[in-house]
């Protein structure tokens, strides 16, 4: 087998990658996608400029040496999810691909409102509710403000089923990113009638829901050559981009938590069945194998914050000049707490109990420490009194040994960060192989997945932030 080319489309950046047989990165190149804001909290991309985003990502490994496109034996993808466009019956795009942070239909909540809250509404679709950010309520604006267009419409995409569909004419859509739409029953991996009836759209319009992995064919000729990749190579479905993170962190057994600390808090569970015990908040959707499900829970306190505050500073450091600095700071931050209704704005908007004393290394550990704490929330909501294993890390932040450490003393629990810097790509590269070789995940996972020492948690600074904590709680009630 050659290499796989993995596309991970995420919101700010798309990333190319080539993985070798190995699940060895052999190249790679981030493409920042130019969106557009034509009214405030508008977000959309268009839909040529998205394939040019595309070209162009792929385009810049050819220039490494020896043409590493010529050996690509498969195309994937991890891909977001509520993003989506409008076709006509020619496949013309009839909209922008209107992206998830687009807050249009903020005014539409109430429209949503009869879609989530007939029974059994979380039970069947793992969404626990629909918000004006989710693909619906941009549908209902569309048909509201836009009707003539709308009247013209034959096929909905989501902004992964419009690459599959460029690529091999296929109008298919991955089930873990399709489900996060609420519009789909992830235990049959259909489109629920009465939520199409309710959006008037008619069935027609959508894609068949396949699995992660599924394997959508040859490259069409005309797109392989125009992207410089060999004829006969195929692609293979991929999947929602948590869900592709946790499995190039191994997270693929029952029971098995990892998390992404990124632009959000992410922590994802894996489970063999939708449990409605869970929090309020977490989204359940299909994963790689009939009966096998991911559990997510997400959250704005991470390392958006510590990136904000190095930003505040005059020299920016780099992060680990912050990492030094908080490794000498004790546990606790000597007080120094972030606001649990934290604002990015100014400094003590940011901070409680800030004084004279507290240097930078203070700062960033009250950061850590915080999104800490905000983490074994989350894992609480996903596993309640069982504790995991151990936590698998992805994201920026798992290069921080400070920060791990941190992590594994707050929660008593080991976290392990894997050596990959782009495991969401390499998720979706084993994916890609076990579709082409047949080769199972856990023995992928073996083979490909290799990890940093673990981070043990300390008994004694374990102890103290649980005091620390409840005094910060006790403070926070007065």
């Amino acid at each position: 087998m050659g290499t796989i080319l993995t596309l991970d489309i995420g919101t700010t950046y798309f990333k190319a990658a080539l993985f070798d047989g190995a699940g060895r990165i052999v190249a790679l190149h981030r493409e920042a996608p130019p969106i557009h804001h034509p009214q405030p909290a508008w977000w959309e991309l268009d839909a040529p400029t998205f394939q040019t985003a595309v070209r162009t990502a792929i385009g810049r490994l050819a220039e490494s040496p020896g043409n590493p496109l010529a050996d690509v034996s498969a195309v994937t993808f991890a891909t977001q999810t509520n993003s989506f466009l409008l076709l006509d019956a020619h496949d013309r795009p009839l909209t922008p691909i209107l992206l998830w942070p687009d807050e249009r239909a903020a005014d539409l909540g109430e429209a949503l409102r009869p879609l989530s809250d007939v029974p059994g509404f979380r039970a069947t679709t793992g969404v626990p509710m629909l918000t004006p950010q989710f693909m619906a309520a941009k549908l209902f604006w569309l048909r509201k403000h836009q009707s003539e267009l709308w009247s013209r419409a034959k096929r909905l995409c989501l902004i992964s089923d419009y690459l599959t569909l460029w690529f091999t004419g296929h109008h298919v859509s991955e089930a873990g990113a399709a489900g996060l739409t609420g519009a789909v029953d992830i235990h049959s991996l259909r489109w629920r009638p009465e939520v199409c009836q309710r959006l008037a759209v008619p069935e027609e319009w959508l894609p068949d829901i396949v699995r992660a992995g599924f394997d959508a064919g040859v490259i069409r000729a005309e797109v392989a050559g125009d992207l410089g990749l060999p004829r006969g190579c195929r692609l293979i479905v991929g999947c929602l981009d948590q869900y592709a993170g946790a499995i190039g962190a191994g997270n693929i057994t029952a029971g098995n938590v990892s998390e992404t600390t990124g632009t959000v808090l992410a922590t994802i569970r894996c489970a063999s069945e939708v449990n409605l015990d869970v929090g309020d908040d977490v989204f359940q959707g299909p994963a790689f194998d009939a009966g096998t499900y991911y559990q997510m829970v997400f959250g704005n306190t991470s390392a958006n914050l510590l990136e904000w505050y190095r930003n505040q500073l005059p020299a920016r450091p780099d992060f680990a000049v912050l990492d030094e600095a908080a490794a000498r700071v004790a546990p606790g931050a000597d007080g120094l707490r972030v606001r649990p209704d934290f604002r990015l704005d100014e400094i003590d908007d940011v901070f409680v109990g800030l004084g004279e004393r507290h240097t930078t290394g203070h700062a960033a550990r009250a950061i850590m420490e915080a999104v800490a704490f905000a983490l074994r929330e989350q894992v609480a909501r996903l596993c309640g009194a069982q504790r995991p294993r151990e936590v698998r890390s992805c994201g920026g932040a798992a290069r921080s040994r400070v920060w791990q450490q941190i992590k594994a003393d707050v929660l008593n629990v080991p976290f392990v960060a894997t050596q990959c810097q782009e495991p969401t790509s390499l998720g979706a590269a084993m994916l890609a192989t076990r579709a082409l070789e047949g080769t199972s995940l856990a023995s992928l996972a073996r083979d490909w997945i290799r990890t940093q020492p673990p981070c043990l948690p300390d008994p004694e600074r374990h102890r103290a932030y649980q005091a620390y904590r409840m005094a910060a709680v006790k403070r926070e009630e007065a």
